[in-house]
């Protein structure tokens, strides 16, 4: 983007136009900020967002990466600020949370919740992927993994035609 800047493209096109690449490139969100000289004689920002991108906490910093450009151009100094939210990084649960729960666990419960599941000839069977339910971020994550592996490909449907 600094590089579009320097060869004068409008600012705009090129914040508008990066954006778009970051956000075709799989980025969970995007949020450029221009910052300087950018139309007259008095400096001003801009900030340009798309997605979904924490801002503060824990999440914002493992997920988030960010980084600063300086151009100078004949108008004056501007400044870029881009921030990607990378859909490759998850955010890890709590190791407090954890411990919790794994105390809570081996207290004894009463099992009202526990469903039993049985085929038509009453016999017990798992629960199929449709019946269940992901209480956290990490157990939907391994949901989709389940029912990626169930998915048949094109390749695989072309390989039974050959």
């Amino acid at each position: 983007m600094a590089s579009h800047i320097e060869r004068g493209t409008a600012f705009r096109r090129a914040t508008m136009w990066t954006l778009q690449q970051i956000m075709e490139n799989g980025a969970m969100g995007v949020q450029i900020t221009i910052s300087g000289k950018l139309r007259g004689d008095r400096s001003a920002f801009e900030k340009h967002t798309a997605g979904i991108l924490p801002r503060a906490g824990h999440h914002a910093d493992v997920i988030v990466a960010e980084d600063i450009a300086h151009v100078q151009t004949p108008m004056g100094l501007i400044g870029i600020r881009i921030r990607i939210a990378r859909k490759e990084k998850y955010v890890p649960e709590f190791e407090l949370k954890k411990k919790e729960a794994k105390e809570k666990s081996k207290k004894v419960k009463p099992e009202k919740d526990v469903k039993e599941y049985t085929d038509e000839s009453g016999a017990p069977r798992e629960e199929t992927a449709e019946e269940k339910k992901a209480r956290t971020e990490s157990e939907q994550i391994a949901l989709e993994a389940e029912k990626m592996k169930e998915l048949e490909t094109l390749e695989e449907e072309e390989e039974k035609l050959i």
